[in-house]
């Protein structure tokens, strides 16, 4: 229908241009035959003999009021008809030139000399001494154009009768054409959208439904993914969504079943402690202090678990900024070895510390700290006694870099991708000689993050671990100020 609407105004514009057109042209050619009229003179000659020579040559002589004999006249008029006819055919209009009292003193069809024909554009033309033109229903052209004698008077005008119909008959004919081709280019235009509508439409009946089961919770939904457009990209896009929301799920239960057997554990110790203490009526003092110091023991464990739990809720909480103030990394390092010596000296492990620049940084001090003194500890815990821990720092123009060795032992490359994952232990038969809660890793990595820096590790079972820290020097991103 717009198309249609549209091939229908420019057949209207164009129809209108050509009219117009045709009448200005029209309009040209009569006042160029009235120009050639007045410069010859025959006006005249045709006003004073209407009937275009009919009696002319009935006798020799000259008329009054005439320079010419009768046989010039007729001379005159006969070029005169010739040119009339001629100019008729060229134009492919009828001419007639008429006097100032609208008597038609010439004809190109030679039927209407000495008639009087009154029409409003002539009547115009001789009374403004100008030209004028017309179109009427019948699709005929009316340009009338004065004629003029040497000293500017009227004395007559040329009317021009044109008909407009072949190029109506020529529109006609294009308007009808451009109406059938807007039927076809409708009919392949709904062919191209049925069948573009069921290449759109296809992929996206198999998308929606899987979209639908996956906010169900059937997180193992999957798209066939075939071909290379956009919908298999798209296809592809949501399956990757859906396995990693899959592994997001499979973490989150297993962080719930983690959490509760770390918090399982110490309770049934506790319990049995207790119940032993109450079942024993006659037990001994110092068996009493043993089972409490082991209850002891077990709260402190709990304790710990819980407190490392709640320092990662803080850490995942996006909402919880940096308290962020220049950090001298050097002395950070320097107060966690002074802390850990103790710890390091009853293993008689060795700690070193190489400083190879001084480095200051916008950091949380609080929370760097306590990732940093993460990763020390570790490498002091699964370092066998008489090992060697080395903790190194240095930095470029944009980062800082602490680097800490040990000679433990070690790390398997398939466990690379695992210990940070929270309540993960590299060796799970020292657990609890350790004491370690299995949180301390994933703490790092997530403080290490928030300062927008990343940590790697280089180790092999049984030569030792590298753990590098990179933190860049200048803070970047919005950060709110942390709760003291």
């Amino acid at each position: 229908m717009p198309l249609a609407l549209l091939f229908e105004i420019l057949i209207v514009s164009v129809r209108g241009y050509y009219q117009r057109d045709f009448e200005t042209k029209t309009l040209a050619s009569a006042n160029v035959i009235a120009g050639g009229i007045s410069k010859s003179g025959v006006m005249d000659t045709l006003v004073m003999n209407p009937d275009a020579g009919a009696d002319i040559n009935a006798a020799p002589g000259q008329d009054a009021g005439s320079n010419l004999t009768r046989e010039q006249q007729a001379n005159q008029i006969q070029q005169f008809d010739a040119d009339m006819l001629s100019k008729s055919k060229e134009y492919s209009f009828r001419i007639l030139v008429l006097d100032n009292t609208c008597r038609v003193v010439g004809d190109s069809n030679m039927s209407e000399n000495g008639k009087i024909f009154v029409v409003p554009e002539v009547v115009t033309a001789l009374r403004k001494n100008g030209k004028v033109t017309t179109h009427d229903a019948e699709k005929t052209v009316y340009a009338a154009a004065a004629i003029t004698d040497k000293d500017g008077n009227t004395d007559g005008a040329v009317l021009a009768v044109a008909s407009s119909a072949a190029i109506y008959d020529a529109l006609d004919s294009v308007s009808r054409q451009l109406l059938l081709l807007t039927a076809i280019t409708a009919i392949i235009l709904g062919v191209v959208i049925f069948f573009v509508s069921k290449l759109l439409i296809d992929p996206l009946q198999k998308i929606l439904p899987a979209i639908q089961k996956m906010s169900d919770g059937h997180l193992n939904e999957r798209i066939p993914v075939s071909g290379r457009d956009e919908f298999a990209e798209l296809a592809a896009a949501f399956n990757e969504m859906t396995e990693k929301l899959e592994q997001v799920e499979k973490t989150r239960e297993e962080f719930v079943s983690n959490v509760s057997h770390e918090l399982k554990t110490p309770l049934s110790s506790i319990k049995v402690l207790s119940e032993s203490v109450l079942t024993d009526e006659n037990a001994p003092v110092e068996t009493y202090r043993e089972f409490l110091n082991d209850i002891t023991s077990e709260v402190d464990r709990m304790t710990s678990i819980v407190n490392d739990l709640l320092q990662l809720v803080k850490l995942d909480n996006k909402d919880t900024g940096l308290n962020l103030r220049q950090t001298d990394v050097n002395k950070v390092i320097e107060d966690i070895l002074k802390r850990l010596y103790p710890l390091a000296e009853h293993k008689d492990i060795e700690l070193l510390y190489e400083d190879v620049r001084r480095v200051s940084i916008e950091a949380d001090e609080m929370k760097l700290s306590l990732a940093l003194s993460n990763l020390i500890e570790n490498g002091i815990k699964y370092t066998q006694e008489g090992g060697t821990v080395k903790v190194i720092v240095d930095a470029d123009h944009q980062n800082a870099f602490i680097t800490v060795q040990d000679t433990g032992i070690g790390i398997s490359e398939d466990d690379h991708g695992k210990i940070f994952t929270r309540f993960y232990r590299v060796d799970k038969t020292r657990d609890r000689e350790t004491g370690g809660t299995g949180l301390g890793l994933s703490i790092t990595r997530a403080t290490i993050l928030m300062h927008n820096g990343s940590i790697r590790v280089l180790s092999k079972e049984g030569e030792g671990a590298t753990f590098i820290v990179r933190i860049p020097i200048h803070h970047i991103g919005k950060l709110k100020a942390a709760e003291a």
